[in-house]
């Protein structure tokens, strides 16, 4: 009995030297502190840089490839079926000429018949009789790719008879490829003018912002010169024509930053 009472104590006593042993390791231990080292606070550098606005306006000529012709006849009298009849008349004339030159494009317009009264004079009175007269109109438009000829054509349909020119287009078959090309020489030329701010202002570079086009217009000259008929000659050989050019405007403008 007293041996493994002697056991026991022996036991507690390696339990609680253990326990002083740990304990002191634990206490004797220096606690390791991480300081953060904090780097030095960022400084906010604000970037020197120049905001401005540029603006172009871009125009290009080109050379016509299609006419657009719009003519007519007009003509009046007291009876409306002759006035119709003889409008008829000249207007088939006109349409036979234009037939002869194979044009893809024909077709007549904007055919009226109208009254209207005027007051006329009668002979060894002094007294006015109301007289309603027909006014009648017809037009007739077509297109030619062939415009060397535009004039002596033009002279053919005078000659037969047309006495009203109402307009005479001149224009390119597709506009859309003559617009691109303009557009890319506005977008360089804005490029190309930033670029000198830049330079003139000493700053190494510019960026674009925002960009915004404006119109796009497509026009052409005043295509008629004066037309007369001579006492000698009642005839027109050909009617002179203006020279010709298509032009094509395309403004441009844009947020710049020089930096």
């Amino acid at each position: 009995m007293s041996k493994n009472l002697g056991m026991f104590l022996v036991f507690i006593a390696l339990i609680l030297l253990s326990v002083l042993v740990v304990n002191g390791l634990y206490f004797n231990t220096p606690a390791v502190q991480t300081a953060e080292k904090e780097g030095p606070a960022e400084k906010k550098v604000e970037e020197d840089y120049i905001t401005t606005s540029l603006s172009i306006n871009q125009q290009r000529e080109y050379d016509p490839e299609v006419v657009e012709v719009v003519l007519g006849f007009e003509n009046e009298s007291r009876e409306q079926s002759t006035a119709v009849e003889e409008n008829n008349r000249i207007v088939s004339k006109l349409m036979s000429i234009l037939e002869a030159e194979e044009l893809e494009n024909i077709e007549t317009q904007g055919f009226r018949v109208y009254p209207y009264t005027n007051y006329i004079s009668l002979d060894d009175e002094d007294e006015e009789e109301k007289v309603t007269f027909y006014r009648v109109s017809n037009q007739i438009k077509f297109s030619t790719k062939n415009l060397g000829e535009l004039p002596v054509l033009l002279g053919k349909l005078l000659n037969a008879g047309a006495n009203r020119v109402v307009n005479i287009n001149y224009r390119l078959e597709s506009n859309e490829k003559a617009l691109e090309e303009v557009t890319a020489m506005a977008l360089n030329s804005l490029k190309e003018k930033a670029a000198f701010m830049a330079e003139n202002l000493d700053k190494e570079n510019y960026r674009i912002k925002k960009i915004s086009f404006g119109q796009q217009n497509i026009y052409g000259n005043d295509v008629l010169r004066s037309m007369t008929r001579s006492a000698e000659s009642a005839k027109f050989s050909e009617v002179p024509l203006a020279e010709q050019k298509v032009n094509i405007n395309v403004s441009v403008s844009a947020e710049v930053e020089l930096y």
